[in-house]
């Protein structure tokens, strides 16, 4: 018995060994194709091993009771845990705005680059104004006479020699002309684009020689503060966010969050999307930089805090109708305990009932036993 043993080992190793040279030889499509037909014989083997299976246990109800079945597994140890609303919203700057022209001219000079920060007040650029300006120097030729006009008249009126209706025409043409001059002044300020508060020139719109009009961006420029996360939210939680409550913010593309304080809980409800505003805007200094408007952000309102929790991951909980259990392993058997689901948050749950701490509650594979069943304990923590 032992020599046919030992023949047997010996076959099998050389025949391992020329299966293995045989597929060194194998051409790359014949390796796919072999392996398409051992999954395929696999998969027969498997429907086969099923079959088997249902078969003795209709005969023997004790037959899966009795195998050990694989299972990872946690034990359960009191940590704080607690759920969370959680809102998508976007970053915003109240100080992000669009620049645009003021009146129908070509852009004549740009002074400033993309990323250039700029004071508040500075000029970015600016427009043709020409005409404006000749416009202007024939006005004020014309006021100086005119003030000269009225100084004679009003002496002579002064005096009583002139007629009151010279004196008050020649004072209506001097502040008549000097209304003008300072309509024709504010012209040419509009000709020039200034930077309304300081901050960074995000993107320049126009190019020298482009006719801009009133309303046509020109410049974006962005402020480096005034953060604000802004998210709408459905109106059935609005009796659980109130102004001043502690919030907590997660920007996803940055893989940064800060806790907060809400702002702003508008009092309007869409009456199309049926949600309401909340706004966020105190935002740490070390934060700020790395925002950028329209970002992604998460607000996470806490909900259900305790210090002193009992945690599984969700998938070691089964439903029954409405009824929650887990299984706990005592020693290499299984058991099943109803239990209560108190929260839930990022895959996990808080759960209460007659589980305790230091109880080994079975995750991974807990879909597969019954009450009863024997299990080989590995993985721990699932």
């Amino acid at each position: 018995m032992k020599r046919i043993l030992t023949t047997c080992i010996v076959l099998l190793q050389v025949g391992c060994q020329s299966s293995s040279r045989s597929v060194e030889r194998l051409s790359l499509e014949e390796k796919k194709k072999r392996l398409e037909s051992l999954r395929q014989e696999a998969l027969k083997l498997q429907a086969q091993i099923s079959e088997l299976e249902q078969a003795i246990q209709a005969e023997d109800p004790s037959f899966s009771l009795s195998r050990q079945v694989p299972v990872s597994y946690v034990v359960l140890s009191p940590r704080a845990f607690g759920s969370f609303l959680q809102f998508q919203g976007t970053v915003d700057n109240r100080q992000a705005v669009v620049l645009t022209a003021k009146i129908p001219a070509p852009v004549t000079r740009i002074y400033v680059q993309e990323g250039q920060f700029v004071a508040a007040g500075q000029v970015l650029l600016e427009q043709d104004a020409e005409v404006l300006r000749k416009n202007l120097a024939e006005l004020r030729t014309r006021l100086e006479l005119a003030r000269t006009l009225y100084e004679k008249q009003k002496k002579l009126y002064e005096e009583g020699i002139g007629a009151e209706v010279q004196y008050l025409t020649a004072k209506n043409n001097k502040e008549s002309l000097e209304a003008t001059i300072a309509s024709v002044e504010e012209q040419l300020r509009n000709a020039q684009i200034r930077a309304p508060f300081a901050g960074q020139v995000d993107a320049l719109l126009t190019r020298v020689g482009e006719l801009l009009s009133p309303g046509l961006p020109a410049v974006r420029l962005v402020s480096g503060g005034q953060w604000e996360i802004k998210a709408e939210i459905p109106e059935s939680f609005l009796s659980n966010i109130a102004q001043g409550q502690e919030v907590e913010v997660f920007v996803p593309d940055l893989n940064l969050s800060f806790r907060s304080r809400v702002a702003v809980v508008s009092r309007n409800i869409n009456p199309l999307s049926r949600t309401f505003t909340v706004v966020v805007r105190e935002v740490p200094n070390s934060a700020a930089p790395q925002l950028r408007p329209n970002m992604v952000a998460y607000l996470r309102f806490p909900q259900n805090q305790s210090s002193t929790a009992l945690v599984v991951p969700i998938d070691a909980i089964q439903f029954q109708d409405t009824v929650a259990y887990v299984y706990v392993a005592r020693g290499d058997v299984a058991r099943r305990m109803r239990i209560k689901v108190l929260a839930t948050y990022g895959g996990e749950a808080s759960i209460a009932g007659p589980v305790k701490a230091g109880d080994t509650v079975i995750t991974t594979g807990a879909a597969l036993i019954t009450d009863g069943q024997r299990v080989q304990l590995v993985n721990e923590g699932g």
